[in-house]
């Protein structure tokens, strides 16, 4: 009995496992919408479907090479849109490697496997644990979605924690800029400054600002090289910022006065954002100070009344 059980947990795991493989093939190449684009690309260069050109530096490990390529190759969506899109965000969140999002997709494929075996491994061992194979087909479910969305949610709280990061030293970068650029600095020599000066600081902000000048020294336009500072970082704040710096190198305006007015600007905002949060903290404590402080101070005042009534009834009883 006991032998027909895991035999069948067996071949439920293992053809669930061939299930998820066979789905996100079909899937990746399903939606893949670029695919047939890129191979006639390839066709009119001459290139066959999986090689790169003869001049392309190699520069990755042999992990890399070995490994991480050829299992990328299955993961990774041939939709440029969707890859664009990861690119995006992993960059937000500070990943700039050229394997990030091949680690990314990786991880999630592996996981999504991973899980499963690690959660059917309990009941190959003892089949008494689950007396309704319902049960290891929803472990196995649960599992396997839990271990494919592991890295967005990895992913979503370090690009949340970064954009977050830099909101917070982005006042000061302001305030600094303004100072470089009211001493007589260009833009271009005040932003690499600042780059400097926050180097440890906020390490995140300063590889950010030396960035722009990099792109601007290649001979990119500055303004295109703003654009990507704000992309990049996914601020409010700075995507106001590289508006007014392109505003005033159209029209010819002081950039020193627009950057000055924006400051105060910020200045202002910062202080009526804090006032905010100063005035929603008493909602907020209302509940922690009923479920922890009242309990613990109505036990101290009325709990030695309480006792000396109780007394006192048992006295005249």
């Amino acid at each position: 009995m006991l032998e027909g059980i895991s035999l069948s947990v067996l071949i439920m795991g293992t053809l669930f496992l061939l299930t998820v493989i066979i789905v996100a093939s079909v899937g990746n190449w399903l939606f893949s919408g670029n695919a047939t684009f890129d191979r006639r690309l390839r066709e009119i260069q001459g290139l066959a479907p999986g090689d790169k050109r003869k001049d392309q530096p190699t520069e990755e490990g042999a992990f890399t090479v070995k490994w991480l390529q050829p299992m990328a190759r299955l993961v990774v969506p041939d939709d440029k849109w969707k890859q664009s899109r990861i690119r995006a965000r992993l960059v937000r969140a500070g990943y700039r490697s050229p394997q990030a999002m091949s680690i990314y997709y990786t991880a999630k494929f592996f996981l999504a496997v991973l899980l499963p075996v690690l959660s059917i491994s309990p009941l190959l061992m003892y089949p008494t644990l689950v007396t309704q194979r319902h049960w290891a087909v929803v472990a196995l479910v649960v599992s396997a979605l839990i271990g494919f969305f592991i890295p967005n949610l990895v992913l979503r709280h370090k690009e949340e924690a970064r954009r977050q990061h830099l909101a917070e030293v982005f006042p000061d970068v302001l305030d600094l800029l303004v100072v470089c650029v009211e001493a007589g600095l260009s833009l271009d020599a005040a932003i690499k400054r600042v780059g400097d000066e926050f180097h440890f600081a906020s390490r995140d902000m300063s590889d950010e600002l030396l960035l722009v000048t990099l792109e601007i020294r290649a001979g990119k336009p500055r303004n295109e090289a703003l654009k990507s500072l704000a992309e990049r970082t996914d601020l409010e704040e700075m995507q106001a910022l590289v508006s007014i710096l392109i505003q005033a190198e159209h029209f010819g305006t002081s950039i020193a006065d627009a950057l000055r007015e924006h400051a105060d600007e910020m200045r202002d905002i910062r202080i009526q954002t804090a006032r905010e949060k100063a005035a929603k903290l008493p909602v907020k404590m209302a509940i922690p100070i009923l479920l922890f402080i009242f309990p613990a101070l109505f036990l101290v005042i009325l709990g030695p009344a309480a006792i000396h009534i109780y007394t006192g009834f048992i006295d005249r009883m």
